[in-house]
């Protein structure tokens, strides 16, 4: 992916954030209704591009949904390492995550629950299912380009959820190949991101777990989906022409969402 490409998509992310927060105010972080919600948990950093641009998506279309964020992140903006690599901090944040998500369905049974967990955010929306310890809460945990390691076991996190997308890019090699190189992923890996190779080794799985794996799929980033504004990179997953055409897809129960999809061996 071009340096030009990364810019652009990073401008556009911008203007979508602030034309968003203008027009439409703060995201809150408790639902306002008994609909169905999406919990947006955004990446390192404190930017806070993902639930601005999601809900300006939700607003613009009238999506039968309600956007709400939960802020994880340490309060100085722009503290991306310190967000990336927290680890103790970022699963007490997850334990906390995983209160609000049960005080949502104890408030009403009923309602779905999904959760759009987006790059470092990844890690504590896994930790947060993982809290729940088998209380299925959540309908759909949307991993989206996830900061952890490709050999991060997801099933404790699997056993509270009715579904788990992930989606993977390849070309996303500048934050989830070279940054968590250097940097390490959100659960202290030094290497390459699940985010960008897919989480490895759902074959070799101990007694017992691939019941919870079925419930979860890997979709992979295709060059169909650049006519939606989305090259591959990091951003891609977030820009607002791919979350126009794909988001309830992508909340919903399809799994083959866009042409050439292919699930590998062990995604089938």
């Amino acid at each position: 992916m071009s340096l030009t490409r990364a810019i652009t998509d990073r401008v556009s992310l911008v203007w979508h954030r602030v034309a968003e927060r203008v027009g439409g105010g703060r995201v809150t972080e408790f639902p306002a209704s008994d609909g169905p919600v999406l919990v947006v948990v955004d990446g390192v950093g404190r930017f806070q591009f993902a639930p601005y641009v999601i809900r300006r998506v939700v607003r613009e279309l009238d999506l039968p949904i309600e956007t709400v964020m939960y802020d994880w992140q340490t309060p100085i903006v722009g503290e991306i390492w310190t967000d990336l690599t927290w680890h103790r901090r970022n699963r007490v944040m997850g334990a906390k995550l995983a209160r609000r998500l049960l005080q949502m369905h104890r408030d009403n049974p009923g309602r779905p629950i999904h959760v759009f967990a987006y790059s470092g955010g990844a890690s504590v929306g896994v930790f947060a299912c993982e809290s729940l310890r088998g209380r299925k809460v959540v309908n759909t945990l949307l991993l989206v380009a996830p900061a952890l390691s490709p050999g991060f076991d997801l099933t404790p996190a699997l056993r509270a959820v009715d579904r788990c997308k992930i989606l993977v890019s390849p070309r996303d090699s500048v934050v989830l190949g070279l940054g968590t190189r250097l940097l390490g992923t959100s659960d202290r890996v030094h290497g390459q991101s699940a985010g960008m190779v897919g989480f490895q080794g759902m074959g070799d799985l101990p007694r017992g777990s691939k019941s919870d794996y079925d419930r979860c799929w890997q979709i992979r980033w295709n060059a169909s989906l650049r006519g939606d504004g989305n090259y591959g990179g990091h951003a891609g997953w977030i820009a607002t022409p791919f979350l126009r055409r794909y988001l309830m897809r992508l909340l919903g129960d399809d799994t083959v969402l866009w042409s050439g999809f292919e699930p590998t061996e062990q995604e089938s």
